[in-house]
């Protein structure tokens, strides 16, 4: 990767100078890579990277053209970012994978990441004012829940600004997750496995994604003629102790399968099931959402969507690179979470 990073660094020094003129077209890819003694694909690697800061237009069977360049072209060189509006937030886990993605996309494009966990009120104006001095392009947020007091005095200033996992419904430019998606794939999933009697483990009902996930509960439910009893739908749930959990278990007419809405969910129904004695999955089934919230969920063979925080936080600095560069504000994007199947789940029997 330091290989990458030296070449690139050293033609993007080229092209600014003038060596390669606006207009004309780098040497092919064979020829650069002998240059520079990297590989055709570390080549490739490179001139998308160049092209995102607005030095290249790559061209199909064309090449790669030089594009004209200005020091004064808007480029995102410095960005400011921010776990969430109080330093850091309570996940961890989710915290350091999402840090990681922007660390890394920043890397990628050259970008330096001015990173602070303070909570200080304080903190929003000094956004402000390093932005009207040029020190920062624009600012990321890893999530945000206050966006009347944080994101709209950023908006009002006209300092680009992302949240990279919206969890709050804002209307900001966002990446975030399809939450009535996840639910409707996680049961369908189950009722394509015979599951008709399906609970769902989730949190609060006013925290905006068990909202979506509640109400699509529900809706799918209903769209398949599937039993719903208001007692399997178990909202706020944290941590132990299981009770509420073990008293549906032990009921006559309980669930044969929950969808957990995060992993740590699917700890307390593991713990439950094993109070009562019941199996996983042989007596009962259990699929869950997001993969890093319960560091035994593999080992315990724990099917589960994984909740792409890495990539959240990629996705993150490549909008908020487009919104400077191009002067206006990218579209919203929803990222895909794909299901790693373990084996919590089989047939009823």
């Amino acid at each position: 990767m330091k290989k990458i990073q030296g070449s690139r660094d050293f033609l993007r020094q080229e092209i600014i100078r003038g060596y390669y003129k606006p207009g004309t077209y780098l040497p092919s890819v064979r020829v650069l890579g002998q240059r520079l003694e990297l590989s055709k694909s570390s080549v490739h690697t490179i001139l998308k990277m160049l092209q995102e800061e607005g030095l290249l237009q790559l061209s199909p069977g064309r090449g790669a053209l030089v594009t004209e360049y200005s020091s004064g072209k808007p480029v995102l060189r410095r960005l400011y970012m921010r776990p969430s509006d109080f330093g850091s937030f309570g996940y961890l886990p989710v915290a350091m994978h999402s840090m990681c993605g922007v660390c890394r996309a920043a890397e990628m494009k050259n970008v330096e990441v001015i990173m602070s966990f303070s909570d200080s009120d304080s903190l929003t104006e000094s956004m402000i004012n390093a932005y009207s001095r040029g020190d920062i392009q624009g600012v990321i947020y890893l999530q945000c829940q206050n966006y009347e007091g944080l994101i709209k005095p950023l908006e009002k200033a006209g300092i680009p600004c992302v949240i990279a996992h919206d969890m709050h419904g804002f209307k900001a430019v966002k990446g975030g997750i399809d939450f009535h998606k996840i639910t409707r794939s996680a049961i369908d999933y189950l009722r394509q496995r015979g599951h008709s009697r399906i609970g769902l483990l989730t949190g609060a009902e006013d925290d905006y994604i068990y909202r979506e996930a509640i109400a699509s509960y529900r809706q799918v439910l209903e769209d398949y003629g599937l039993e719903f009893h208001p007692e399997w739908l178990v909202a706020d749930l944290h941590n132990l102790p299981t009770e509420p959990l073990v008293k549906i278990l032990g009921s006559r007419k309980s669930p044969t399968a929950f969808f957990s809405m995060r992993d740590y969910r699917a700890k307390v129904l593991y713990a439950a099931a094993a109070f009562k004695g019941l199996r996983i999955p042989q007596d009962i089934s259990v699929i869950s959402f997001d993969d890093c919230t319960w560091p035994e969920a593999a080992s315990q063979g724990l099917s589960t969507f994984h909740e792409p925080l890495h990539e959240l936080g990629e996705n993150a600095v490549d909008m908020l690179q487009r919104w400077v560069v191009d002067g206006k504000a990218p579209a919203n994007r929803l990222l895909d979470a794909p299901l790693i199947e373990r084996g919590s789940v089989s047939i009823p029997g």
